[in-house]
């Protein structure tokens, strides 16, 4: 699915005044810490369970529902006054990444003793309401605002601009698929791995390190995360010791060794989460939340604890597993092994996943061409069909967090040219220069490819495929399409092939194409061609476009059998080993999050 966008009222729309530093301290101060966080865990759970199903009738009800609980009587007349005709559902007053930035301001300046408890006082709650309005206009100032203003001489800097300040709200609103990416990291790790030999073997060391095997870690991961996206909304808001995990009893099936080293890695303290936020940082804080996903649980009592944000639990079964892993390494040589192995493990599994798709396709795919005159790669994949063919590049990097959350886009762009860009080797650079050999202009030595005929080949579609979501987003997208058209301004080529600008596709968009693809349903070739008709310019997302293209054809949504099925299996494994019973086999999965 496409990304959700979140508004949201602020205190300056309401009152003309943007609240100060000292207004919000004030307010948070009379608060006490422990309770306070918990009862913004809670809510994010709320909204969580929200997110992960999708209707629009209980988005309303549950953002009537906080608006009774934390917004007083004057407060409320005064967003009546202010947003009353727009919807709850347009116009959200809670929402994660400002609940995210609150409980960081809780964590550093609540009152650790004698505070006021929200959860049990109704003037409290009504104080948390004004602190929680009063937060939403910190993510956003005048600084930001002139980075984006259309008098900004530069539309590059614009776009670029606008992703840094949206980008992390995208991340924390849109957590993956809780499906794909479980039995995306089970294939990459207990089956691609295995086949290839990596240079690095992270299911023999990861144990070494944490004393835990990595698929005992993912099982305990998507075994607490169950215990979340089952929950019933009202159930959790009559009964809110729901929110809680009893960290000694939970998994009282599993080996109890496994039970505390996993939890030595996922769970943290509030005067831990203090230490780290106290450290200066050049991150900016409404986009920083590092120290939450690292460990995104916190104990909130001796045998208690809370998720900060179902969604960090659930980036533990993707980009989050390559963290975890990551941190337990000891060296920087083993880091580097892991970033080189990681690479090559992704552009397994995408080639893996499109070869299944098109297995029986009208289209033919090819995975890893090489050159005929020196056998080097020449593309991770492409697809061939009659005049067309798609040319493609795998990355599965990540961006520096310097890059992703400082708000510095001179850090962001060489951080993104360096890996997927214009950098020498990145993704659009290898794209265009290889186009540039395979379709130079006649009376120039062309090169060709071991087994793939691209005689008859008039219209070439550069892709990049990727696991970073602030590179896959349609706003960097853009910037990226302009970025290619210069590098291909200095190719020389034949100019009866068109070469157009590139797609950039997140690894699930590969994934939600399998089941079209393998069925029949739609044509790869045809699909891409009509996105590539409708152009680069404004900010469509290839979700977006998915969508409409399905509808116009009046296809009904597909789900992938093979990963379904995968899942279950993964589910029954998980149901066994921690609960000591099989999953019921006519029981609905855990339904898949937005991704």
């Amino acid at each position: 699915m496409s990304p959700i966008p979140i508004t949201y009222p602020t205190w300056k729309e309401t009152f003309g005044v943007r609240p100060t530093e000292d207004q919000l301290l004030d307010q948070i101060r009379h608060l006490d810490r422990l309770h306070t966080f918990w009862l913004l865990a809670r809510i994010n759970i709320l909204l969580a369970l929200d997110r992960l199903h999708r209707d629009p009738k209980e988005t309303i009800s549950l953002q009537t529902h906080l608006v009774n609980t934390f917004i007083d009587e004057e407060l409320f007349e005064s967003l009546k006054k202010k947003f009353g005709p727009e919807s709850l559902l347009d116009r959200q007053p809670f929402h994660s990444l400002q609940i995210l930035m609150l409980m960081k301001r809780v964590i550093l300046e609540g009152a650790r003793e004698g505070g006021i408890r929200p959860d049990v006082d109704r003037e409290g709650a009504h104080r948390l309401g004004r602190c929680l309005l009063m937060a939403s206009d910190f993510l956003f100032d005048e600084e930001n605002s002139q980075a984006i203003s259309v008098s900004r001489p530069s539309s590059k800097r614009r776009k670029i601009a606008l992703q840094l300040q949206v980008g992390s709200g995208i991340e924390v609103n849109n957590p993956p698929s809780i499906d794909k990416s479980t039995v995306r990291s089970d294939i990459v790790f207990n089956e691609i791995a295995e086949k290839i030999g990596a240079k690095l073997d992270v299911r023999a060391l990861f144990p070494v390190r944490t004393g835990l095997n990595l698929e005992a870690y993912v099982d305990l991961v998507f075994g607490v995360l169950t215990h979340y996206t089952i929950l019933d909304s009202a159930e959790l808001i009559e009964k809110t010791g729901l929110a809680c995990v009893n960290i000694k009893t939970y998994f009282a099936e599993a080996d109890a060794n496994s039970v505390e080293r996993f939890w030595q890695l996922e769970l943290t303290t509030l005067d831990d989460l203090e230490e780290i936020l106290r450290k200066p940082s050049l991150l900016k804080p409404q986009h920083d939340f590092i120290a939450f996903r690292q460990k995104p649980f916190v104990q909130v009592g001796e045998e208690d604890a809370v998720p900060i944000h179902v969604g960090f639990v659930q980036e533990k079964l993707e980009s989050g597993l390559f963290w975890s892993i990551f941190h337990s390494l000891a060296s920087d040589e083993e880091r580097a092994s892991l970033f080189r192995d990681w690479g090559y493990l992704f552009e397994q599994y995408v080639s893996q996943t499109l070869r299944q798709a098109l297995e029986n396709a009208p289209e033919t795919y090819f995975a890893f061409p090489k050159f005929t005159d020196n056998d080097e790669e020449a593309f991770d994949g492409i697809v061939v069909a009659g005049d067309y063919c798609v040319v493609m590049e795998y990355k599965g990097g990540f961006l520096k967090a310097e890059a992703k959350y400082a708000e510095d886009e001179d850090e962001f762009i060489r951080d993104t040219d360096k890996k997927f860009g214009a950098g020498k080797k990145a993704g659009l650079e290898q794209l265009c220069r290889k186009v540039g050999a395979v379709f130079a202009p006649k009376g120039r030595q062309k090169r060709l490819l071991h087994g793939v005929d691209l005689s008859s080949v008039k219209v070439v579609v550069p892709m990049l495929i990727v696991q970073e979501p602030f590179i896959s987003s349609e706003i960097t997208a853009t910037y990226l399409a302009e970025e290619f058209g210069t590098l291909k301004r200095k190719q020389e080529m034949d100019p009866s092939i068109t070469c157009t600008f590139p797609l950039i596709l997140d690894v699930s968009e590969v994934e939600n194409l399998k089941p079209y693809l393998s069925s029949a349903k739609i044509s790869f070739i045809d699909c891409i061609m009509e996105r590539i008709r409708i152009g680069s310019s404004g900010f469509l997302s290839f979700g977006d476009f998915l969508r409409e293209y399905l509808n116009e054809r009046k296809i009904v949504p597909m789900k992938d059998s093979e990963t379904s099925e995968r899942f279950r299996l993964i589910m029954n494994r998980v149901s066994k080993r921690f609960f000591n019973r099989p999953f019921p086999p006519n029981e609905e999965a855990v339904p898949p999050a937005n991704g």
